[in-house]
């Protein structure tokens, strides 16, 4: 797990694949469990250590992901990410030629919200199309379901239609690639880039094509002021 930035209130690291968040039964298996050991015995800390996680990754899925060092920190995270002022772009490689090289899925979950999807598509063959995702809204599995609907799986997926196994069924195709937010206790905005993990094939990917379309993003997202009821979802 490489540290991509830190200071006293937060910390941001890319999680590797295959790593769960939080939650399960067996603590020390946790990317937040294994982070506060961590930084406990880095720092010499003799009481607990506080991190909480501000938003989530599938198991599957690595890259870029944000805690806050304390719980003011946190409330003024989950505020910013309310706010739509928290950018969050993934790269994906997916199964098949994608045709269209930008546009927006409008798509109804389970429990009838709004799914609000940017695409861009980067590079195409017969097989497989690299592509940049914004997720407008943060509904559960929302790219892996936008993708596997529309006929696309995520390389890696087999939940969701994928049949090629990543890293012995352990990984898929999906990395947080970019984070853009105003730091919650300082005039200042941080841009914050994930290494993208070696079984991506070294894929080459320059900063300004992140940066263009996050522009395009940003001229069309406001028109979508009708979604409500955005949650923490996961890639």
């Amino acid at each position: 797990m490489e540290i991509l930035y830190e200071d006293k209130y937060l910390v941001l690291v890319n999680k590797p694949a295959g790593l769960i968040v939080q939650g399960t039964r067996e603590k020390e298996k946790s990317l937040l469990h294994k982070l506060k050991s961590y930084l406990k015995n880095r720092d010499k800390k003799e009481g607990a250590v506080f991190l909480a996680v501000v938003h989530r990754l599938d198991k599957p899925v690595s890259g870029a992901l944000v805690l806050a060092k304390r719980s003011k920190t946190a409330s003024k995270m989950f505020k910013i990410i309310q706010e739509r002022q928290f950018d969050k772009i993934y790269l994906a490689k997916v199964e098949g030629k994608m045709r269209e090289p930008y546009g927006i899925w409008e798509d109804i979950t389970e429990d009838e919200k709004w799914a609000i999807t940017f695409f861009y598509l980067l590079r195409a063959s017969s097989e497989f199309s690299w592509c940049l995702f914004y997720p407008l809204t943060g509904r559960k599995h929302q790219l892996r379901k936008a993708l596997s609907k529309r006929g696309h799986p995520i390389i890696g997926d087999l939940r969701y239609g994928s049949k090629i196994k990543i890293e012995g069924g352990k990984a898929i195709l999906l990395h947080s690639l970019f984070l853009s937010f105003p730091h919650p206790h300082r005039e200042e905005r941080l841009e914050i880039i994930a290494p993208i993990p070696y079984y991506f094939n070294r894929f080459l990917l320059d900063k300004k094509e992140i940066l263009e379309f996050l522009n395009r993003v940003k001229t069309e997202k406001e028109r979508f002021s009708y979604v409500s009821g955005q949650n923490l979802g996961q890639g």
